[in-house]
């Protein structure tokens, strides 16, 4: 908690005002609550520099031995990568061959997973595979029995009894769909490989306290991840909210107002 205190005094968050609930708090107040949680979800908008601006400033305030840091933006599969190039043992240009990088990782998620190689902190590539993912879009379930390697993700519980979450999905894919003219493939089954994320990207986290940057469907209303964890795992969601982006105080605990 020292080390955090020293931390927070030294750097200047970014702009924004934070509010929980009817509240509005200082960013070390912020803190200071989201350090009793043993998982800190944040909800993005992956093209919001102000979300990446609260993202490293979070993650310098919050890192330590104890609390790693866990990306949606990296699969399962490149752990080993990630790894070594954590531990110095793949230079930059190494790495970003080999771990499938998002477009924007550079410039957004970098500064990341550069302060975690710094400090000798950990991270973890928490998404599925996306080759899995497509297998359940196009075939349900029994896409993962006909992919090399799917039975593995068969093993992982899957908890499909939020519907509040289903709805919210189903809602999204309309709306796609009625600018697409047409759904190119059964709801039902996205929704699946929607669960499917976020169950492995939960399982990838078991017993581990961490920071969690996620798209912000994946936790918005205590919902998608936050569904598929462990029971007794404590947790507090965060979400930075874009500039006239419509919002709601129950999408998160904490609600970061450009």
């Amino acid at each position: 908690m020292i080390l955090i205190l020293s931390v927070l005094l030294a750097l200047t968050p970014p702009p924004g005002v934070i509010h929980h609930g009817e509240e509005i708090l200082t960013a070390r107040e912020m803190i200071l609550m989201l350090e009793e949680a043993s998982v800190v979800f944040v909800g993005e908008k992956h093209d919001d520099s102000l979300a990446h601006q609260w993202e490293l400033f979070l993650w310098m305030t919050m890192a330590s031995f104890n609390r790693v840091l866990a990306l949606e933006m990296f699969e399962t599969d490149v752990q080993e990568a990630l790894a070594d190039y954590l531990a110095g043992n793949l230079i930059l240009e190494e790495f970003l061959e080999v771990s499938r990088p998002w477009g924007n990782y550079i410039e957004d998620y970098h500064p990341l997973v550069e302060y975690a190689a710094e400090n000798g902190y950990s991270v973890i590539a928490a998404n599925v595979p996306r080759r899995f993912a497509a297998a359940v879009a196009r075939n349900g379930w029994e896409g993962l029995s006909n992919i090399e390697g799917g039975d593995v993700f068969l093993s992982i519980n899957v908890d499909s009894t939020n519907e509040f979450y289903r709805e919210r999905f189903m809602t999204t894919m309309e709306a796609i769909s009625s600018q697409m003219q047409s759904m190119p493939m059964d709801p039902s089954n996205m929704y699946r490989a929607q669960l499917l994320k976020d169950a492995v990207m939960a399982s990838s986290i078991t017993g581990h306290s961490c920071l969690f940057i996620c798209g912000s469907f994946h936790s918005d209303y205590h919902s998608g991840i936050p569904d598929q964890l462990e029971s007794g795992v404590t947790y507090l969601t965060v979400k930075i909210v874009g500039e006239e982006e419509p919002w709601d105080a129950d999408q998160a605990d904490f609600m970061i107002i450009r």
